[in-house]
């Protein structure tokens, strides 16, 4: 069986994680330290604060900048819980944005008519390596977490590194990630008063009591991991890219990325579209169900096949919390998710190729 998603440990990344135990101090210490200053060296000089998950930045960095109980947030509803998680463990009330007409991220079309609603601040997520505007949504004047789990290390098609358009940009070191370290997660700002909050509240003892704080360490033997990660993520994005036009090649007119709005920064998940339409945008009332019933036929042949393909995302947010996302609902009802990761062989690869080209034919 060919899983969607399989963590590739390198030899490197062991014996990083061996000199980490072999110093004596696995919880936060020394390796977490050498991460923050790799993180900071990579987005120029940027504060850099480690913490335990992408979960816990997210929600730190809502903190942060100063979010109140019952504060109001824009998420995509197009994500995936974590974003809702986040904001409903900082206090917050979470508005859903729909995705681009073309796209998988929320845009500034998208986000404005929620600016009436009261919100306070945005989470701007690169889904699944897609670029999303967060320059444009910046623009709007609401405080922007930029969230690059699913796009750590891509660049806007200007050259900047993603990330840095936010008043805070979070990474997450989850085993699927780009940067697989099990878990793990990491606030990235300029502004220093941010970081100095973030790196408070990540640890609720020996400091003024906080109703916020809470233990968002990160341990030694995960830094070391995502330290090593970090090393080879150029190497890895390339990797991505290398497959992503392999797959190009072999699904055509089915792969999302010929019709996606904006580029493919990172490949941290190849998407097809199984629009019965030639376009999704066309793709309304019993159309929409009928790729719904082919998404679902679609996983099932290809799981009988060895090969695990899922939905991107598992259900739009706004479905339980409120809101008409009927972007949202076309990507969910027409795009399927297949294996694309470093791990996978020369022989892998040609197996998916092939099994999924007789799927769709």
């Amino acid at each position: 069986m060919i899983p969607h998603s399989r963590p590739h440990v390198s030899a490197g990344e062991i014996a990083a994680v061996a000199r980490a135990l072999e110093a004596g101090h696995i919880s936060q210490g020394e390796e977490v330290a050498r991460l923050e200053s790799d993180l900071s060296a990579m987005f120029g000089g940027a504060e850099a604060v480690a913490v335990s998950s992408g979960t816990a930045a997210l929600c730190l960095a809502l903190a942060a900048l100063g979010l109140r109980k019952g504060g109001k947030v824009i998420i995509p509803s197009y994500t995936c819980r974590s974003l809702y998680a986040a904001v409903a463990h900082a206090g917050g009330n979470a508005l859903c944005a729909d995705t681009g007409p073309s796209g998988v991220c929320i845009t500034p079309e998208t986000v404005t008519p929620l600016l009436k609603r009261g919100a306070r601040a945005v989470i701007v997520p690169h889904m699944f390596g897609f670029t999303a505007d967060a320059k444009g949504i910046a623009g709007l004047g609401l405080p922007v977490i930029e969230d690059c789990a699913q796009a750590a290390g891509g660049l806007y098609p200007g050259g900047d590194l993603l990330g840095t358009a936010g008043d805070i940009s979070v990474l997450s070191f989850y085993a699927t990630k780009l940067l697989p370290a099990g878990e793990g997660g990491a606030c990235i700002t300029r502004r220093k008063k941010l970081a100095d909050t973030i790196r408070r509240l990540r640890n609720c003892d020996e400091s003024p009591l906080d109703p916020r704080a809470f233990n968002f360490k990160m341990g030694d033997l995960n830094a070391a991991l995502a330290r090593a990660g970090l090393k080879a993520l150029k190497q890895a994005n390339a990797k991505r890219l290398e497959m992503a036009q392999l797959y190009d090649k072999a699904f055509g007119a089915h792969t999302f990325r010929i019709r996606a709005e904006a580029p493919q920064a990172v490949c941290f998940r190849y998407l097809l579209d199984l629009s019965p339409a030639s376009r999704d945008a066309s793709c309304k009332g019993n159309m929409q169900h009928e790729a719904d019933k082919l998404v679902k036929t679609f996983i099932v042949m290809a799981l009988k096949a060895g090969i695990t393909c899922r939905r991107p995302v598992w259900e739009p947010l706004h479905y339980a919390l409120g809101g008409r996302c009927p972007q949202s609902e076309r990507r969910h009802n027409t795009l399927v998710s297949i294996p694309a990761y470093p791990g996978l062989s020369a022989a892998e690869l040609g197996r998916i190729c092939r099994t999924i080209q007789g799927i769709l034919d």
